[in-house]
């Protein structure tokens, strides 16, 4: 129990030295700590631990360790299917444990973007590497995703109700109701008001749709690719408005009636990843709140709440133009915690219960040895702040014709360089995918071109 307790600590301690790595533009340190912590098999590549495989992949990605970042976002999506069948008696072993303990102790639990968010990558990968083949498998895929993400949060929150259901006859439902109502303004104390976040229709993350697009625009093989492109680009620009999506779907539509791709002018596609999303941190309120009777020593809850991070710059420029948002990951993310947090606060507190109960009976007992299961109490209770920390705030988007000369120009307020980007002249679209974690940070620049 002890033990467990040190989990939160632990997690802070890795998730913060991973983050100050990347923050600092030290990427090759924080690939070196997530592949420590990735279980990487020295025979295979292949890792066993989901979430940093996840981390290790995405730093890898903006180093352009291309094959080793896609060989380590299989391993998560395998992770990810062997998380989904996992045999029930194991699952079942692990919740009972935890709700002694706490979450963390289990394994890492995806959350739908994850694996949206690894195709999606992976894709960008093999665009990248000029690999067009897997690159359409991957988009096909982190679109059949989306396409189910919906349904999958229903099916998702289902399954939460009826393990709450299950764990609530362990205990007495009075007293859960009592310690759900005293939790409700505390909550609110820590500035949690989750009625302020709402998802994308559908629950999908318009960067992914985009990029479908826009890759099945420039890479179509008929025509209903196009019509797939114009799709996805409508799709986004019904949630986003931006104006350079709308651009892109007049274009796929113009395509799909049959216009030539060569009427239209050489084009670069500015995406900007900008900053890291939010995180997750424990809060603790450790006060004799949930409990049936005041002889206890200890009583308290472990919740995790979302901290947003800065932007690394408000936006990026092109000449006159300025980049314009595309999608928040942020949003993403907190209309996921959301959904998730009802479930999180009823298994605390009805962890919480029975921690008492039966910290209480062994207190009626033997007060010293109460005193001891009142600090064994307080040890074990940590919330779960894992999270794909890697992932950035938000994705801007412009969209310019290709400067005579071949030659692009980028700057932003307060960068301290500009980025001088050399275009391949036998290429007549390019994507520039520039990606900055931190602020002050100078950027990286990939591209493209298709």
């Amino acid at each position: 129990m002890l033990l467990s307790g040190c989990t939160s600590v632990m997690q802070k301690n890795k998730f913060g030295d991973f983050e100050q790595a990347i923050i600092s533009g030290t990427n090759l340190n924080a690939i070196a700590l997530a592949e420590d912590r990735a279980s990487i098999d020295k025979n295979t590549g292949q890792a066993k631990d989901l979430l940093w495989s996840l981390q290790a992949a995405t730093v890898m990605r903006q180093e352009k360790i291309y094959s080793k970042s896609n060989l380590l976002f299989d391993s998560a999506e395998y992770e990810m299917k062997d998380e989904d069948t996992e045999h029930f008696l194991s699952k079942g072993a692990q919740l009972a444990g935890s709700m002694f303990l706490n979450d963390s102790v289990t394994s890492y639990k995806q959350s739908q973007f994850d694996g949206v968010m690894a195709n999606t990558y992976k894709a960008l990968n093999f665009m990248a590497q000029g690999d067009d083949a897997n690159a359409r498998i991957e988009w096909n895929r982190t679109e059949d995703r989306q396409r189910r993400a919906a349904e999958n949060f229903q099916n998702k929150i289902a399954k939460q109700q009826k393990k709450l259901a299950e764990e609530q006859v362990k205990v007495d439902q009075e007293n859960i109701d009592r310690s759900l109502e005293k939790a409700a303004p505390l909550l609110e104390s820590q500035g949690i008001d989750l009625s302020q976040w709402s998802a994308y229709d559908g629950y999908i993350n318009p960067f992914s749709t985009y990029l479908h697009g826009l890759y099945f625009m420039l890479k179509a093989q008929d025509r209903s690719d196009y019509s797939k492109a114009r799709d996805s680009f409508k799709r986004v620009y019904g949630l986003t408005k931006n104006a350079d999506v709308k651009v892109d779907m007049d274009m796929a539509a113009s395509l799909t009636k049959g216009r030539s791709m060569k009427r239209h002018k050489p084009t670069v596609w500015v995406i900007f990843e900008n900053g890291l999303g939010a995180k997750k941190e424990e809060f603790r309120i450790d006060l004799p709140l949930f409990v049936v009777t005041s002889n206890v020593t200890y009583s308290g809850i472990a919740l995790p709440k979302l901290v947003e991070r800065p932007q690394a710059y408000p936006y990026l420029e092109i000449g006159k133009i300025k980049t314009r948002p595309l999608a928040s990951m942020d949003k993403v993310i907190q209309a996921e915690f959301k959904s998730e947090f009802p479930y999180i606060l009823s298994r605390e507190v009805i962890r919480a219960t029975l921690k008492t109960i039966v910290q209480k009976q062994i207190q009626d007992q033997n007060p010293l040895m109460g005193a001891l299961a009142g600090i064994g109490q307080a040890a074990s209770t940590g919330a779960d702040i894992r999270s794909w920390s890697a992932l950035p705030k938000e994705w801007q988007l412009a969209r310019v014709a290709r400067p005579t000369g071949n030659k692009l120009i980028i700057n932003a307020p307060d960068l301290a360089l500009p980025l001088d980007v050399e275009l391949d002249p036998n290429s007549r679209f390019h994507v520039v995918y520039v990606k900055a974690a931190a602020p002050n940070l100078q950027p990286t620049v990939e591209i493209i071109n298709l």
